[in-house]
């Protein structure tokens, strides 16, 4: 999939712009608050629905106005368009948001969730591998509701099975009133924890094909999904029996794919304990490459890959590398605040300046 046509209307610091830009290779070239990571955010709005920057999704919209919008047309590699749009309205002093697929106004989140494989590194990935574990159960459960329209419709109800056993359980509430929560607790855990697993392992061997890729050395990324909880349903039962006192004392489940975690291990160490900043920020970077051919495999489709100031850290062997990687990708649209050099590589260079696309 590639895009033809991006729409821009009172987006961040755009007003009105029309941006087309080609298959392959993209470079975005713009002082920093110039617009060329709001480009990358209006893409990922239409892939994600949901910003990675702002905490408020109002506040996207451009200083002193009631409504904004974001048009995407696609490409699909057989050759059909695709439509797709986000946008904002603000109505008696609240927002509105509204989206659609193909003209269609759409209803559900997961009707919208993944019409476009796109995977997006920016310099905050660092979290990825140095934050805490809710980031990287967010990474893997965005990724699969994109794949898996049914995995969101799970966070849903597990959120709200995890909501109301931990009210019973501030409650003090006497094991018998926990009893059907439990039960709903490990049928929804089971295939939550299954498709994790199941996405780990499978990122965990193009991980480390990148990793190598990228250094070129014989040093092993390996990625671990580390459940809490059995799977096993009577050992489940018995474990949240055990753990009983302590989750009354804390007024909270202890037993859950909420608790979780995905290790992260370079050369057989925990990346985010004795990793550099600069070899976590190289295993992000293959985490969001293996994300985008992950994406395409699942949707029969190849992937935008998009890379915010990817180059900024990367030494000029490991840029170098990173360019004979992007071709294999159908379109990349790849930011800097200063002239990039791609000798000997095709690609497309747009300048932004205050907010417009002017070559």
């Amino acid at each position: 999939m590639v895009l033809k046509r991006l729409r821009l209307h009172n987006f961040r610091v755009y007003s009105e712009q029309v941006f087309e830009p080609s298959p392959g290779l993209n470079l975005l070239i713009g002082p920093n608050g110039s617009g060329k990571t709001a480009v990358l955010e209006a893409l990922h709005l239409l892939s994600a629905a949901r910003s990675f920057r702002a905490k408020r999704e109002a506040e996207v919209v451009k200083w002193n106005n009631d409504a904004c919008r974001i048009e995407g047309l696609f490409q699909t590699d057989a050759g059909h368009s695709r439509e797709l749009s986000v946008g904002w309205v603000r109505r008696q002093g609240e927002w509105k948001k509204q989206a659609t697929f193909q003209r269609d106004e759409v209803a559900r989140l997961a009707d919208f969730l993944g019409c476009v494989p796109l995977s997006l590194f920016t310099p905050t990935d660092l979290s990825l591998i140095s934050g805490s574990p809710s980031v990287r159960r967010k990474y893997l459960d965005l990724m699969l509701s994109k794949m898996y329209p049914l995995h969101l419709q799970e966070m849903f109800r597990l959120k709200k099975v995890l909501a109301s056993r931990n009210a019973l359980l501030r409650q003090q509430r006497p094991p018998a009133e926990l009893r059907p929560w439990n039960k709903l607790l490990h049928e929804i855990s089971v295939p939550v924890g299954r498709r994790r697993q199941e996405l780990v392992a499978q990122l965990g061997t193009t991980c480390q094909e990148f990793f190598a890729a990228l250094t070129g050395t014989e040093r092993k990324v390996k990625l671990e999904y580390r459940r809490c909880w059995p799977e096993e349903a009577d050992e489940f039962q018995e474990k949240l029996r055990e753990s009983q006192q302590r989750e009354l004392a804390l007024g909270s489940t202890l037993l859950s794919p909420q608790k979780d975690e995905l290790g992260i291990h370079l050369g057989g160490k925990s990346l985010r304990t004795y990793g550099s900043q600069g070899e976590q920020r190289l295993v992000a970077l293959c985490l969001r490459l293996s994300e985008a051919r992950r994406l395409a495999l699942q949707k029969n489709e190849q992937a935008i890959l998009l890379l915010d100031d990817a180059f900024s850290e990367l030494d000029p062997d490991r840029r170098e590398r990173l360019l004979h990687l992007l071709p294999t990708f159908s379109q990349v649209l790849l930011t800097s605040a200063t002239p990039v050099p791609l000798p000997r590589v095709e690609h497309r260079t747009h300048q932004i300046e205050a907010g417009e696309v002017v070559a």
